[in-house]
């Protein structure tokens, strides 16, 4: 926080490998003030979620004593080894830092939000599941006006959609692809997320071919029906 003069920083626990349920809002001293009242308010809206709280403590233990720059370090360089990946497939916009040689990719966290042209990105998570047991959001990511400003979708048609949406629950609308590391993927997960990718790239997301895939995972490979 000091580094980058940040004021307020805010996570979710479970963004640390803590449960659900609790979260964390940190202040720079002085700028953040209530009065008596206002604290006694904060104080009687529920009981502090202890079990949450003692979670979070231990989850940040174990992760200083990995080391927080070592898992920085492994995040970046598969960081580094997605956007590589990624830039050889047709089609595939990269939202964000996408340049492994930038001066600002030091700045960058191990999420990559993309999209794949022509395709819904909930319908290319179901087939990166099925094909390769891959496990990417798709959708808005409770950021809807973020999320419909890059993928260019006006008020207007936003309203529309809502319409839709009344009508017709389980319809696929626009939206945008993320996928998230932790501190247990590795390279060779990385190589199975890209084989699918460049596969969903050559054919119809809606064949229901056997389609071979090599896994690059120990030389292994399989091979799932996409129904």
């Amino acid at each position: 926080m000091e580094k980058y003069g940040i004021d307020y920083l805010a996570f979710s626990a479970h963004k640390v490998y803590a449960p659900f349920g609790i979260g964390v809002l940190v202040v720079r001293k002085g700028l953040l003030s209530y009065s008596q009242e206002e604290l006694n308010l904060i104080n009687s809206s529920g009981e502090e979620n202890a079990g949450g709280i003692a979670a979070l403590g231990k989850a940040m233990l174990i992760l200083k004593k990995i080391g927080l720059d070592l898992i920085q370090e492994e995040e970046r360089a598969l960081t580094e080894h997605i956007l590589n990946g990624l830039s050889e497939i047709k089609g595939i916009r990269i939202y964000g830092i996408k340049d492994p040689e930038s001066p600002l990719f030091e700045r960058k966290g191990g999420v990559i939000a993309f999209n794949f042209r022509n395709k819904l990105p909930e319908k290319v998570a179901k087939i990166l599941t099925e094909r390769g047991g891959i496990g990417v959001r798709g959708g808005c990511h409770c950021a809807h006006l973020l999320v419909k400003h890059l993928v260019g979708v006006p008020p207007f048609l936003e309203q529309f959609q809502g319409f839709l949406l009344r009508l017709f629950p389980k319809l696929d609308l626009p939206g945008i692809l993320r996928v998230s590391l932790g501190i247990e993927n590795t390279k060779e997960e990385i190589d199975t997320f890209i084989n699918v990718m460049k596969e969903i790239a050559k054919k119809d997301p809606g064949s229901n071919k056997t389609t071979a895939i090599s896994a690059g995972l120990k030389k292994s490979s399989y091979e799932v029906k996409v129904k």
